[in-house]
């Protein structure tokens, strides 16, 4: 089935078929015409008619979903809670979770040990947390690397509008060496006082992490976190297979 991730800054999509994903491809998630998207959806040798997909961008749906009827899919699966994710959902208002949030905990209860922390590198960086018994609990949502990169911009005179890049040395030699090696390292500390944090408030002595999300491997390449780029995706597989009669027709 193809799998489909769409978030406020990009989307991502890829084949899922027995617990692997391939064929992954990323574009922005601004508008685009039909027909590019269309192409975009199923790229040469594709022949499959089933879609499941995570939004947290309300108004670009009937975009997407009208780019997958065109595209010649049959049916589609929208994630949310209701659906029977694998992982038990503890948590006042299931409802108001990110569906992106809900794949990576279906994803992360089925290969790591409980409890689990899920760090996402998206637009915000996220954190959720998966117990052994009580499955998802919730989380924390921070400010992730391109608001902070963009608000630097846009909020300052003389500073540019960049990304991440290498990053060569701590002290920075130049505006954007500074820039990059501030970011990288505030988000590395982030990351290592929100683990921290949850570690102790769990009481837990082993806590297992992981890392996904588009600048996942910048900022965690080298910290003991497996680096899984692909998570929100398998969960997405995952939560398809699991409801094969929930999916909807186009």
């Amino acid at each position: 089935m193809l799998v489909l991730d769409v978030g406020n800054t990009g989307v991502t999509a890829g084949r899922y078929r027995a617990g692997r994903v391939s064929r992954v491809r990323r574009r922005d998630t601004g508008r685009a015409d039909a027909g590019e998207l269309r192409a975009w959806l199923t790229p040469s040798g594709d022949a499959i008619r089933q879609a499941a997909y995570a939004s947290v961008v309300p108004e670009v749906n009937p975009l997407w979903r009208d780019a997958l009827a065109a595209a010649g899919f049959s049916s589609v699966l929208p994630i949310g809670p209701h659906l029977d994710l694998g992982v038990a959902v503890d948590y006042p208002r299931p409802e108001t979770i990110g569906a992106d949030r809900l794949a990576n905990a279906a994803a992360a209860a089925r290969r790591y040990e409980p409890p689990v922390v899920v760090c996402d590198f998206g637009t915000a960086l996220t954190f959720d947390v998966i117990l052994a018994e009580k499955g998802y609990v919730g989380g924390l949502i921070c400010p992730g690397l391109p608001l902070m990169f963009e608000y630097l911009a846009e909020r300052t005179a003389l500073l540019p509008r960049i990304g991440p890049g290498r990053v060569s040395r701590v002290i920075g030699r130049s505006t954007v060496g500074a820039m990059r090696s501030g970011a990288r390292l505030g988000a590395r500390g982030m990351v290592r006082e929100v683990i921290e944090a949850v570690r102790a408030d769990l009481d837990a002595e082993r806590l297992s992490v992981c890392a996904t999300g588009g600048q996942a491997s910048w900022i965690c390449g080298d910290m003991d976190i497996e680096v899984d780029p692909h998570l929100t995706l398998r969960g997405l597989g995952i939560i398809g297979e699991r409801n094969p009669d929930r999916f909807e027709g186009m």
